[in-house]
Parts: C-alpha cells; sequence; structure tokens
C-alpha cells in the first residue's frame, strides 16, 4: 500500500524555494552604515532555510575611515561573512568572503543551506559606511508555519 502525501501549499512548510532580491544604500546614518549600529537586510520570522545568500555590490561603498563590514544574523553576526574592509567591496563584485571577488564565484558553505530563527544583519565597525550599494539575491524556504523573510 502506498501512501498518498499531500504537496505543501504555496509558501508553506517544504514549499518550493522563494527568491527574494533587496538592494540596501549605505548612508552613514543610524541603521544605515552608522559605525556600532547593526543593520537590518532582511527580517526572519519563524524558522527558514537560506538556500543561498549572494550579496553583488552595484556601487562603490565609501566610509569615513577604515570601516568594516560583516554579514551575518542577531546574535552571530559574522555567520556568512566575516568583517570585511568596506572600501574592499566595490561595484561589480561578489561580497561572499572578506575578499569580493570579480567575475565568478563558487557559492561558499557559509551562505548556503543554512537553517536560521533571526534577521539577516550587517555590522559595521570602526567607522561610518557613508555611501555605496549593495544588491542581496536570496533564495530561502519555509522550514515553519508562518515563516517569512521580508
Amino acid at each position: 500500500m502506498s501512501e498518498i502525501v499531500p504537496s505543501p501549499a504555496p509558501g508553506g512548510v517544504g514549499a518550493e524555494p522563494i527568491a527574494l532580491v533587496k538592494s540596501f544604500t549605505f548612508d552613514g546614518g543610524a541603521g544605515a552604515g552608522l559605525s556600532g549600529s547593526a543593520i537590518t537586510f532582511f527580517t526572519v520570522t519563524g524558522e527558514v532555510e537560506i538556500i543561498s545568500l549572494v550579496p553583488i555590490c552595484d556601487t562603490d561603498l565609501t566610509t569615513s575611515g577604515a570601516a568594516t563590514l560583516a554579514l551575518g544574523v542577531t546574535g552571530n553576526t559574522t555567520l556568512f561573512i566575516a568583517a570585511t574592509t568596506a572600501t574592499g567591496i566595490d561595484a561589480a563584485l561578489f561580497w561572499m568572503t572578506a575578499t569580493p571577488t570579480a567575475n565568478a564565484l563558487a557559492v561558499p558553505a557559509a551562505l548556503k543551506n543554512i537553517a536560521i530563527t533571526d534577521n539577516i544583519i550587517g555590522t559595521v565597525a570602526t567607522a561610518n559606511i557613508t555611501g555605496g550599494v549593495i544588491r542581496f539575491q536570496l533564495l530561502w524556504r519555509p522550514l515553519s508555519a508562518g515563516s517569512l523573510v521580508v
């Protein structure tokens, strides 16, 4: 006897991955590049799996000094990418390691197949990031009822 298993509802537990693209513009203000303040790139509700997260710089980052930027989650601020010298994150570079790369790069293990329950944040340290744009390509899947990433 075979068991009939219903297909998951769109956006429900076990659903197909959901694509989300966000661009973030730094301006040096609170929550937008001010040293010592977290930047919320994605708000996470419930349990989700990050299938892949690919940050791409669209406009060179500028700073008021030797600023660094790390990518992680609340409570683990370097989960995805360690602190990176912000002025090294330039247009057309993939920011997937502490050394941004041009042209092509395999998505590192730290940016794929990660289960999280907290917001995806950037942590700015040392000085302010006063300008620049990073685009985030996110592919995620819900792991619990009502999970959401925005």
